[in-house]
């Protein structure tokens, strides 16, 4: 039991780790820029030796476990294989927040998908700047015996003013809407701001059995994205596989996802991330992620 105990707080110290480096992941939301290290040529390194594939060809031919299969599993009913990249950065609405969470909530609650996303953005954006923000000069600073709207409003800039503990409380189930109903932003939105659907450090650490259930549903989402085609999901996967810290670390796959971008949009791989995949593995482990590589494309954007 104790050793069960250490290994669910070992997974939140990691995570929390990830929000550390993350926290200002929502004002960088635009279409992704091909890798700085310039487009490749082609959409991987040379063929692994032709021995290491027929090694494990017939093996990963019967993996039902593996990450293609895994996307097939996530994939939304009538999905039809297509590569997409974002087109809209979903900047939050202008205006103040009140204002915003009155004309977006009841379109959001009668189902419109969109519309719980914007009000997600929206009020995430004040509680960034709650908790991440810069205080202001023009701000009075909040003072002992303060009730919790007089501390929001000395912590948050004017457009947030008004709104209520239960707003930033319950913010997150829009996001889940949204993401739920296929909003690939939405869902990669989730992935990556884990601190905006569980809560800060010491919410974390209070409730180890919270973080694993987000880390699983994460997943998922990222998992649904990338089987819609979204060359953001599959990155996000790459990334995921490689750093460990929303699931178990798996260089065969953290290639296999890379190379599947590669297949899908050459631009938006380099040479050189490539290598630095290829390097961690073994001959024998580059084929196979080369064939789920092939199998991921297959699965998520061949048409």
């Amino acid at each position: 039991m104790q050793s069960k105990r250490g290994s669910r707080i070992a997974i939140v110290m990691a995570l929390l780790l990830a929000v550390g480096l993350g926290a200002g992941w929502w004002w960088s939301r635009r279409a992704p820029e091909p890798d700085a290290a310039g487009p490749m040529a082609s959409a991987g390194p040379a063929e692994p030796p032709a021995t290491a594939t027929a090694t494990v060809a017939a093996a990963h031919e019967r993996d039902v476990d593996g990450p293609a299969a895994e996307l097939l599993r996530a994939r939304a009913p009538n999905t039809v294989p297509r590569v997409s990249t974002f087109t809209r950065s979903y900047d939050p609405p202008p205006g103040r927040a009140v204002d915003v969470v009155a004309a977006l909530q009841p379109r959001a609650e009668a189902g419109d998908n969109e519309a719980a996303f914007y009000l997600f953005v929206k009020v995430e954006g004040c509680r960034y700047a709650l908790y991440h923000g810069a205080s202001s000069g023009a701000r009075p600073a909040p003072v002992r015996g303060d009730d919790v709207e007089t501390q929001l409003i000395a912590r948050t800039p004017t457009q947030c003013h008004g709104l209520t503990p239960d707003q930033y409380r319950n913010n997150v189930r829009w996001l889940e809407q949204a993401a739920d109903s296929g909003i690939a932003m939405a869902q990669l939105s989730y992935a990556r701001n884990a601190e905006a659907v569980i809560g800060n450090s010491s919410q974390m650490l209070s409730d180890p059995e919270k973080v694993i259930a987000y880390r699983r549903k994460a997943m998922h989402y990222m998992q649904r994205a990338a089987a819609g085609g979204s060359i953001e999901g599959l990155t996000s996967l790459s990334d995921a596989y490689t750093y460990g810290v929303i699931t178990r670390r798996d260089p065969v796959r953290a290639y296999a996802y890379y190379h599947a971008v590669g297949l899908a949009d050459p631009r938006f791989i380099s040479e050189r991330r490539m290598s630095a995949h290829a390097s961690q593995l073994t001959p024998e482990q580059l084929a196979l992620a080369t064939l789920q590589g092939r199998r991921i494309y297959d699965a998520c954007c061949k048409q």
